[in-house]
């Protein structure tokens, strides 16, 4: 006799199904920008509709499922105010606003091509789009925003494990490739004031970098250079930093990468791998893998994996360091003869 499915299991896989919905019911308070026009305080459901453009009838539907989502909460008097998940969507600095436009757009239809790469192991994001996430930022300026604020956001995160897994007071040049909008490099700055600074990106992510130092305030102490490190790598510098590059590429690219690199840094200097590397057992890892699969056909590396393409690009790589949360900084050196 078959046995009846449990109907905790029955709910639970249903709630999983509605996920779609789920990420457009947030995205869709990030683009209409709910959370910044409630960001003083509780309004009537019609002054809402004033601001963001819909009418009251459709926000009488959606207001009430965003507040069932912690995206806003409804006071008794009618009115609503944003709720503490809300307030991570704002549009301002630290806050997760880009990931959701791009979760609800671009990132979305990749993940509807996630058959293609499983099949092939090549980008979904690319299958869907026609071109890489690289080339669609420099076609889409929104899309280059949105990105650069996850990027910010990225790097504002790690930050602080990066400063206490590695000492650069001996550090003369700090060289990031592919430094993003230069916020990691302008927090080690911040920190050791004797230390220099050159962060190199592409394209309009170079100009963001360029603001970020203009606002740091470090304009004498940093430089930005474009440019494209799958092709030159600036020498001179004594520290070398990949924050979440090279997960970004396929083992062979990503060798080339890392040679690219080698064969540009100075006799001493040394090279800091920065990835969210991941020990195969942890869910949350495994679906930052196949996230990686689907939107550049790469994917995030165990610790040991990282080592092994350092070591075949010519580095010594040193014992792996890990940050509680889960952040793994992997210092090498140049094996040169």
């Amino acid at each position: 006799m078959e046995v009846p499915p449990d109907p905790s299991h029955t709910e639970r896989l249903v709630a999983l199904l509605r996920g779609h919905a789920v990420t457009q019911l947030v995205a869709a308070a990030a683009r209409f920008r709910i959370p910044d026009v409630l960001a003083e305080d509780a309004l009537p459901v019609a002054d809402i509709g004033a601001r963001t453009g819909i009418p009251v009838p459709a926000l009488d539907r959606y207001l009430p499922a965003l507040a069932g989502l912690d995206i806003v909460q409804r006071e008794p008097d009618g009115t609503y105010r944003v709720a503490p998940l809300g307030r991570l969507l704002r549009c301002e600095p630290g806050s997760l606003y880009g990931q959701a436009l791009m979760a609800g757009d671009e990132y979305y239809g990749a993940w509807q091509e996630l058959d293609h790469a499983l099949l092939t192991g090549e980008s979904a994001f690319h299958a869907r789009h026609g071109c890489g996430l690289w080339e669609m930022t420099a076609r889409k300026p929104d899309l280059a925003v949105a990105f650069a604020r996850t990027m910010r956001w990225n790097s504002n995160r790690v930050l602080s494990d990066v400063l206490a897994l590695h000492d650069f007071t001996d550090a003369r040049l700090v060289v990031d490739l592919g430094a993003g909008d230069a916020t990691l490099l302008c927090g080690v700055l911040a920190r050791y004031p004797g230390v220099r600074g050159l962060a190199v990106e592409q394209g309009s992510m170079a100009a963001r970098a360029a603001a970020t130092v203009e606002e740091a305030g470090l304009n004498q102490r940093c430089g930005v250079q474009t440019g494209d490190i799958r092709r030159t790598v600036p020498s001179g510098g004594d520290v070398y930093i990949l924050k979440s590059v090279i997960h970004n590429w396929p083992d062979e690219a990503a060798t080339d990468i890392l040679r690219n690199v080698r064969d540009a840094m100075p006799a001493g200097s040394r090279l800091l791998l920065v990835e969210n590397a991941h020990d195969g057992t942890d869910p949350e890892a495994a679906l930052r893998d196949l996230a990686m699969m689907v939107l550049f056909g790469s994917r995030d590396r165990t610790p040991a994996e990282y080592c092994a393409l350092l070591t075949r690009a010519g580095f010594a790589a040193s014992t792996p360091r890990r940050s509680s949360s889960g952040m793994c900084l992997i210092p090498a050196t140049a094996d040169k003869p």
